[in-house]
C-alpha cells in the first residue's frame, strides 16, 4: 500500500521528469549552475539520493537485482579507491575519477520512481523533445552561420567555448556532448513512425561532422529493426562487429571523408585513441589486469577520463571493473527478454538505447558518466520492473 501510494505521488513524478529532462537536454550538465561550484545535476543528484532512501525506509520492496550491483559498485569504488591511496595517487586525480561514478547511486530513486507506468512513457517523450530542441536549435545556428552568415564564426566560437561544445573544424559545426541522444531518439522516431522527425534528426547529425554519431544512427536504427522483428541478440552483436570492422576500413583507406578539414580533425582524435590503448597496454602488470591501479592514476596522454571508456575501466579498475560494467548490459538484455507482449515493443527500444551507449563508449567516455548510466539505469529499472512487477505483467511473457 505505501509503495503504491508513493508510486502515486505527483511530486515524486514531476521531480523525476525534471531529473530526466535536465540530463537530456544539458549533456554534461556543467553550464547549469546554482552556484559558483554547484550545478542543478548535482542539487538533483542530492534530492534524488535522499527520497530513495525515505522510499527505501518507508516500503518493503527490496529489489535485489538493484540492490546488489549498487552493493557491487561500492565494494568495486572502495578497492580502486584503497588501491589508488596506498600506490599515493594525488587527491584531487582520485576525486576527479569519482565525482561522475558517484552518479551511479541514483539508480535506487530511477527504480522507485519508475514503479507508475506513467513515468515510463513520459521518460521515452521527454528523450524525444529534448531531441526535438537540439536539433531545431542547431539547425537554425547552422543556417545562421555556415549558410547565411547573419553570424560570424568568431562570434559563435567565443559565445560557445566551454567544455562542453567541441568545434568540429569544418564551417561553424560543433559536437555537444548531449547530442549522444540525437541518434538515440532517431530510433524512438522510428518507432512511433515520426518520419519527419527522423530526417531532421539524422540532418542535424550529419552537420555535427562526427562520426561517431553516423555509426550510432545507423547502428541503433537496424538494431530496432532487428529486434521488432525477434532477431537474436547475438546476431545483433554481431552486426555490431561488422560495423565496427567496416568503420576502420573506411579509415584506413580514407574513404570516410566530407574533406580536408575533416580528415585532419578526424586524423589527430584517431592518433589519441591509438596513443591511449598503447599506453594502457604498456602499463598492465599481473595485479593491474584484474584490479587495475586504482583511481587517479593516468597516463601520460590523458591522467583522467580516457577518451574510450572501456581503456579507463580497465586501466583503473582491471578485468574486474570491465565486467561489472558489462554485467549492467547483460541485466538489460535478461530482464528485456522476459517482458510481456504489452511492453515488449518499450523494452526493445531501450535495449536498443543501452547497446548504443556501450557501442559509443568505444570511442567516448559515456557508460562510467551519468549521460551513459542514466540511459543504462532506465533500461534495466524498466526492464525489470516489467518482468517482476504485478502492475506490469499480464499473461503473455516473451522470449526472444
Amino acid at each position: 500500500m505505501e509503495e503504491a501510494r508513493l508510486a502515486d505521488n505527483k511530486y515524486m513524478r514531476w521531480f523525476c521528469y525534471f531529473v530526466m529532462f535536465e540530463l537530456f537536454l544539458m549533456g554534461s550538465g556543467q553550464e547549469l549552475h546554482v552556484t559558483s561550484f554547484l550545478t542543478v545535476r548535482m542539487v538533483n543528484f542530492i534530492v534524488a539520493v535522499a527520497i530513495s532512501l525515505y522510499c527505501f525506509m518507508r516500503t518493503d520492496d527490496f529489489p535485489k537485482t538493484i540492490f546488489w550491483f549498487i552493493g557491487s559498485f561500492t565494494i568495486l569504488l572502495l578497492l580502486s579507491y584503497f588501491i589508488a591511496i596506498a600506490i599515493g595517487a594525488f587527491p584531487e586525480y582520485i576525486m576527479e575519477d569519482i565525482k561522475p561514478l558517484i552518479y551511479f547511486y541514483i539508480l535506487l530513486f530511477y527504480y522507485y520512481a519508475s514503479s507508475s507506468e506513467k513515468v515510463v512513457e513520459k521518460a521515452f517523450n521527454l528523450l524525444l523533445l529534448s531531441a526535438k530542441i537540439m536539433t531545431v536549435l542547431y539547425l537554425i545556428y547552422m543556417v545562421l552561420t555556415d549558410l547565411t552568415g547573419i553570424i560570424d564564426y568568431v562570434f559563435a566560437y567565443q559565445a560557445l567555448k566551454s567544455d562542453s561544445f567541441l568545434f568540429r573544424g569544418v564551417g561553424s559545426s560543433f559536437f555537444y556532448k548531449g547530442f549522444i541522444f540525437l541518434p538515440i531518439a532517431a530510433v524512438g522516431f522510428f518507432r512511433r513512425r515520426q518520419y519527419i522527425w527522423l530526417i531532421l534528426v539524422s540532418v542535424a547529425i550529419y552537420f555535427t561532422y562526427t562520426r561517431g554519431l553516423y555509426l550510432l544512427l545507423v547502428f541503433g536504427l537496424a538494431v530496432y529493426y532487428m529486434r521488432t522483428r525477434h532477431v537474436s541478440i547475438v546476431k545483433i552483436i554481431a552486426l555490431a562487429l561488422v560495423l565496427l570492422c567496416i568503420y576502420e576500413f573506411l579509415g584506413v583507406t580514407e574513404l570516410f571523408s566530407i574533406d580536408k578539414s575533416f580528415q585532419e580533425n578526424r586524423e589527430e582524435s584517431d592518433i589519441t585513441r591509438v596513443l591511449i590503448i598503447e599506453q594502457v597496454m604498456d602499463a598492465i602488470t599481473y595485479w593491474s589486469f584484474f584490479i587495475g591501479h586504482g583511481f587517479g592514476y593516468g597516463i601520460a596522454e590523458r591522467f583522467t577520463h580516457m577518451e574510450i571508456s572501456y581503456m579507463d575501466i580497465f586501466h583503473k579498475q582491471g578485468i574486474i571493473g570491465i565486467a561489472f560494467w558489462l554485467s549492467l548490459m547483460v541485466a538489460v538484455i535478461y530482464y528485456a527478454r522476459t517482458v510481456s507482449n504489452k511492453y515488449k515493443e518499450t523494452a526493445d527500444f531501450w535495449v536498443t538505447a543501452t547497446l548504443m551507449i556501450y557501442l559509443q563508449s568505444c570511442f567516448n567516455p559515456y557508460i562510467n558518466t551519468p549521460m551513459g548510466m542514466t540511459v543504462v539505469f532506465m533500461a534495466l529499472v524498466f526492464c525489470y520492473r516489467f518482468s517482476q512487477d504485478e502492475r506490469f505483467a499480464d499473461s503473455s511473457p516473451v522470449q526472444c
